[in-house]
């Protein structure tokens, strides 16, 4: 294994480890817009993680399946603010 690859592979592992406190934060926010916040963080570290895989294994088709993920991504969070927005009035 490459420097190259020791880092991604290291990028990787610190990202996933920051995606599960995200993912913790997103269970147990205590308010909705805590909630949407985390959500939208998951959303980019998933976006991040398979950035990194597509660098790691070289594969440049992956890149439509992250295109698809961060267009998943905003649009959840763009239904979550509507629905916090509508909450409030």
């Amino acid at each position: 294994m490459s420097l190259f690859e020791t880092i991604i592979a290291v990028l990787m592992a610190i990202t996933s480890i920051s995606l599960v406190m995200t993912t913790i934060r997103l269970l147990l926010g205590p308010t909705i817009p805590d909630r949407a916040a985390s959500f939208d963080l998951v959303m980019s570290h998933v976006a991040a993680l398979v950035a990194l895989y597509v660098i790691f294994v070289r594969q440049e088709i992956l890149i439509d399946a992250l295109i698809v993920i961060a267009i998943l991504g905003f649009l959840g969070t763009v239904a979550v603010a509507r629905y916090i927005e509508e909450g409030r009035s």
